[in-house]
């Protein structure tokens, strides 16, 4: 019988060890393809704007001079916790961002916020002069905020998605503009108790925590979403005395805005250079 010509035909040993120095070639080679990572985006520019809801505590103090035949001046010390009212907001931040280790974004910015809102509260007057002292409030706010954040965004096995957190400190301008004062019990119809100063300012401090994601649109510019809780500190806001021909006369009116808490859900867009 003829013998086979083996030359021709590869063992199976070849044909294994061909497969396995090709597998070894193509494993190294995406070993050495590293993932895609999200730039960090150095300097940059946010506008934002949404709204939210906040509440607060209000006291009012004051004097009304009753006259001797009536018992003589009345002092006035109402307390009354304000109804949840919605805010809107727009702002601007200004930051820059590093990069730190594989997956760290770390951030510092600065940004300035105006918020708007009308505060209502009814406040109550325990006095033994009357059986019931109570007004209905109104306070429309004008607030300005600056605050210096510091933020960490993280990378992700998406390289357009960065979530992030921040914290921030700062100051805060509360401003009134119409205040309201109006007695709902006994009822006094027509009287505005702030009637002869119902604006008023006053700065105090103010904190912020955030939470968000941010997607990247192309190398230069993002868009992103969050959620804000904003800390505006108490304040004693000065009105102007009440001065009716049919009212008695009063001193000032202090009411002193409690702690305020502020929820807050924002959108925006960013540019990095």
């Amino acid at each position: 019988m003829p013998s086979r010509d083996r030359s021709c035909k590869p063992g199976l040993a070849g044909i294994l060890l061909l497969a396995l120095s090709c597998s070894t070639a193509l494993a190294a080679d995406f070993r050495g393809v590293a993932p895609a990572l999200a730039p960090a985006r150095g300097a940059y520019v946010s506008v934002f704007g949404g709204g939210g809801a906040n509440i607060m505590d209000f006291t009012q103090l004051g004097t009304v001079f009753f006259i001797e035949a009536q018992g003589g001046p009345m002092s006035v010390n109402a307390t009354g916790r304000g109804k949840t009212a919605g805010v809107g907001f727009v702002g601007l931040q200004v930051g820059h961002e590093w990069s730190y280790g594989a997956s760290l974004l770390p951030a510092f910015e600065i940004e300035g916020l105006y918020l708007a809102g009308t505060q209502r509260a009814t406040l109550n007057n325990p006095t033994d002069r009357l059986p019931e002292h109570t007004f209905d409030n109104s306070f429309p706010m004008r607030n300005a905020v600056l605050l210096a954040n510091f933020v960490l965004g993280f990378r992700t096995s998406y390289p357009s998605v960065t979530p992030y957190v921040g914290v921030g400190v700062g100051a805060a301008r509360v401003a009134v503009h119409g205040a309201n004062s109006a007695q709902i019990d006994p009822p006094e119809a027509g009287i505005n108790h702030f009637n002869s100063g119902t604006d008023s300012s006053a700065w105090t401090f103010a904190a912020q925590a955030k939470a968000g994601v941010r997607f990247a649109l192309g190398n230069s510019a993002y868009v992103f979403g969050e959620y804000r809780y904003l800390y505006i500190g108490a304040t004693d806001q000065i009105f102007g005395p009440t001065t009716y021909p049919t009212h008695a006369p009063t001193s000032a009116w202090t009411v002193r805005f409690g702690d305020m808490s502020n929820h807050l859900g924002a959108a925006g867009i960013g540019f990095r250079f």
